[in-house]
């Protein structure tokens, strides 16, 4: 029986690794191309007259990989911008792929995500690059933008150089520039994805942005402060714990349809549906035994957290709240007196990311109340960290191609951004041309970057290849559910002990961080393949076949995405041309 199911899954996993691969042999078959310098040469290369920056070449040395040795390149950009480039000696056709950076980075990972089963990744054909966004330290640290200079480097300007270096690396070893370039990023390597598309048309070809942290300011603010405050009495302790959202998810799931025609726990478009506190079942006062209910208080705190940051006045300080589904990860503590995640988030960007000026003294979310004013003084850096400017016009003359997704069962990164961003972008530049060029991936029941209940193992690289240098617009994704979660997420929210509480939160929103490499991974098995249409269409069973197999789902189109409604302050900054150049002066932030 065992060797019976373990055929099974690998059946799956290679119904979709096909399923993909035929979208892969529509993508341009271009020569391997040798290196022309040994790679030692490299370090004895000046780039500084060529990006306009100071460069200095640490180190290129030879790296051995299961699939040849690569040329890798250490490098700096003034005044601290780390870069890596890993080079194919054996096997480059021409490509070249820069990944980006999650939470507010501070290391250097040439690991690709979202392209497992891409056959030239795994094939180690891709020049692969990476930076550290000019400054070293953990994903949650904030320290470093205490220095105005880094904040500018993180914002667009770090991956703006490494791409030039990339580039001009690629031209000095191979005699020839890349025939393709692309970019692929996840969290805040979608926004990165975003910021390029947006400021530098030109660097990339094709780009990938998922569940991108592009409304960063009120993201990393209102939207992780208010799951803090919304659940908090007057006294600082917390109303609803961990414990308690898998009673607020059954009901849920109970009485939300999945709008696929299965019942499997998965909403196709949770936007169909509206939160009422009539679904749970209501604790009476003097019961003892809660396991099957929630008090009227942990009820009210649910209903906010679905709505998001708003105030007395209607004020919407976000796009959207947690996304029905989600509940599961929600970012509560688990106990009355213990920590939320999001402050791991929050407080840090407070004192020294998202506010003009110095390091502020705000040790706890009571010290920012998340008002109209308090609003606007975040807003006040919008247009150097936000990447929501609509009018990308100058990417789609170009010939560029963006694939954008994002999980709707997302708790770190609600999916009413990339929803409000994709419609602005076609109210800017009309359905049929952002059609032409872009296209939005919504996947159900996937969590940020991946994790939760619905498939979220894809391989957004191969798809993205056949649109850039074929013109095959992706029609659909096929998705698959892994047998064992490769990310190394935790099942549940581990809890926020104070010692370590960074780490704990960096694995709750981001995965265990891969190991450094250039090469692709393969598909690992699957359990279940599901189809995922682009926006508006979601994938509904057919009534004949697995309902574990994609090809037995069809598209329909779905209207329920216009129940997102978006309010102001919130929806002001999303729109074209919002965004605004920055030097330092005399040691301040300027705009230009």
């Amino acid at each position: 029986m065992t060797s019976f199911l373990h055929l099974s899954l690998r059946w799956l996993a290679l119904f979709a690794v096909a399923s993909i691969t035929a979208q892969a042999a529509a993508a341009e078959i271009l020569p391997v191309v040798k290196p022309a310098i040994a790679c030692e040469q490299l370090a004895k290369v000046s780039f500084s007259e060529q990006l306009g920056e100071n460069v200095t070449v640490k180190m290129a040395e030879t790296l051995q990989t299961a699939k040849g040795s690569f040329c890798k390149v250490t490098a700096t950009i003034a005044p601290a911008i780390s870069v890596e480039v890993a080079l194919p000696a054996e096997r480059w056709t021409q490509r070249f792929l820069q990944v980006g950076c999650g939470g507010l980075c501070g290391n250097v990972n040439l690991s690709l995500s979202n392209a497992s089963g891409c056959l030239p990744a795994m094939n180690g054909e891709f020049a692969v690059a990476a930076t550290d966004m000019g400054h070293g330290g953990g994903m949650m640290d904030a320290s470093w933008a205490e220095d105005p200079q880094k904040r500018i480097d993180f914002a667009w300007r770090a991956n703006h150089l490494t791409a030039q270096l990339t580039k001009a690396l690629i031209q000095a070893y191979y005699h020839q520039p890349q025939k393709y370039a692309y970019f692929m990023g996840c969290s805040d390597g979608g926004r990165e994805a975003l910021m390029e598309a947006q400021r530098y048309p030109d660097d990339f070809d094709g780009i990938t942005a998922g569940a991108p942290a592009a409304f960063f300011q009120f993201q990393n603010s209102f939207f992780h402060g208010w799951s803090i405050m919304a659940n908090q009495r007057a006294d600082g302790s917390a109303i609803l714990l961990q414990d308690r959202l898998p009673i607020l998810h059954a009901a849920v799931i109970k009485n939300c349809p999945t709008l696929s025609g299965v019942s499997d726990g998965v909403l196709e478009n949770p936007y169909a549906c509206r939160f009422s506190a009539k679904w749970v079942k209501l604790c009476s006062a003097d019961v003892k035994n809660r396991s099957d209910c929630l008090t009227a208080e942990e009820i009210r705190v649910a209903e906010k957290l679905y709505r998001g940051a708003t105030d007395d006045a209607g004020n919407q300080f976000v796009l959207g709240g947690l996304p029905l589904g989600s509940e599961l990860r929600w970012p509560v503590p688990k106990t009355a007196t213990g920590h939320s995640m999001a402050e791991s988030m929050v407080l840090p960007a407070l004192q020294s990311v998202l506010l003009p000026g110095d390091k502020k003294p705000i040790a706890a979310m009571k010290d920012f109340p998340l008002t109209l004013d308090n609003f606007k003084k975040v807003a006040e850096l919008a247009p150097l960290y936000n990447a929501s400017n609509t009018n990308l016009s100058r990417y789609q003359q170009r010939g560029g191609k963006l694939i954008m997704w994002h999980g709707l069962a997302d708790d770190s990164v609600s999916p009413a951004f990339s929803l409000a961003y994709y419609r602005g972008v076609q109210k800017q530049l009309g359905n049929a041309v952002t059609d032409s060029f872009a296209r939005l991936f919504l996947l159900p029941g996937v969590g940020h970057c991946g994790g939760g209940d619905g498939p979220d193992q894809l391989d957004l690289l191969t798809p993205l290849m056949a649109w850039t240098e074929q013109g095959k617009a992706p029609q659909q994704l096929i998705v698959g559910k892994a047998v064992h979660d490769p990310r190394g997420l935790p099942a549940a929210p581990p809890s926020a002990p104070t010692a370590g509480q960074e780490k704990s939160a960096e694995a709750q929103f981001h995965g265990v961080q891969r190991q450094s490499s250039p090469l692709g991974e393969a598909m690992p098995d699957f359990k279940a393949t599901r189809p995922v249409y682009p926006y508006p269409y979601i994938a509904r069973y057919t009534g004949k076949g697995a309902i574990t197999d994609a090809a037995s789902y069809r598209p329909v189109k779905s209207t329920a995405w216009d129940n997102l409604v978006v309010g102001k302050p919130a929806s002001d900054f999303i729109g074209p041309d919002n965004q605004k150049n920055y030097s330092v002066r005399d040691g301040q932030l300027v705009t230009e």
